[in-house]
């Protein structure tokens, strides 16, 4: 497997997404004020670093309906965030990403809060979503992180991200090659619309040796996270460390439980 660099070699490959609650820009019914994220935040990611998590992200899941563009209020909100968790949790592995499409708002950030590498969704090719066509933002991505001298911080790129339908759509493997020998993407993460469909995507990207880890975007439980590793370089990870999911205004302000994180890391182990 290829080590992902950032994460502690004696724990499973984990990283967590952790989502904020809506926030007052948005204009959602259940918007909070940063400070009532920041507090959620702080909540929640220690519950997960008491448990051995080695890696979190931060997003704006709450954040609906999506902008076509990231937002200024999501960007200032995700670096106040941010900064609180990393002088809380100096040595956690952190990362940033944004629901709307965009490369620079994320880099900016994580250079801003020492995060090691943040998430992008539509890296190369194109997708239709709900917000509309997006196209793939490699070249501005690899160009602004040189610009911050930030080549520190990874990106890890969705191949056929699951929100959304990739237009002019080529072989996975093709696609996946773009990404990671072409457009430089320091991880490729692929999630199809079941378990058992984004183990055959991880099982046939990685037949090809494309010399990047390769991460599973979703799906993973206790139950199927040994299967997972036995493929996959890490996992990502997020509702299944709550009682409650979906898009409801309680589940979107539900917190991660301590015994559940607790659960799938020993399971991970």
């Amino acid at each position: 497997m290829t080590k992902i660099s950032w994460l502690p070699k004696d724990r499973p490959g984990v990283i967590g997404a952790f989502h904020l609650p809506p926030l007052m820009g948005s204009q959602h019914p259940a918007a909070q004020p940063v400070s009532v994220a920041v507090d959620h935040a702080l909540r929640n990611v220690e519950k997960a670093v008491k448990a051995g998590v080695p890696a979190i992200y931060l997003q704006d899941l709450g954040d609906t309906p999506i902008a076509t563009s990231i937002q200024p209020h999501a960007a200032a909100a995700l670096a106040v965030v941010g900064a609180a968790v990393r002088q809380e949790f100096p040595n956690l592995a952190l990362g940033i990403c944004m629901m709307s499409h965009g490369c620079k708002e994320p880099l900016a950030i994580a250079q801003a809060i020492d995060a090691q590498f943040v998430r992008l969704k539509v890296y190369v090719g194109a997708m239709v979503k709900a917000e509309g066509v997006l196209e793939g933002l490699a070249y501005e991505a690899i160009q602004y992180r040189a610009h911050l001298h930030a080549e520190n911080i990874q990106i890890l790129a969705d191949v056929y991200d699951r929100t959304g339908k990739p237009m002019g759509r080529m072989p996975l493997v093709e696609e996946a090659r773009w990404a990671a020998v072409h457009c430089r993407a320091d991880g490729l993460i692929l999630t199809g619309g079941a378990f058992t469909e984004s183990m055959e995507m991880l099982s046939e990207v990685k037949s090809a040796n494309l010399g990047v880890p390769l991460l599973l975007g979703g799906g993973a439980k206790a139950d199927n996270i040994q299967e997972a590793l036995r493929v996959a370089d890490g996992v990502i990870v997020s509702s299944t460390f709550k009682a409650l999911s979906g898009w409801t205004r309680e589940s979107m302000l539900a917190e991660w439980e301590y015994e559940r994180i607790q659960a799938f890391m020993d399971a991970a182990s």
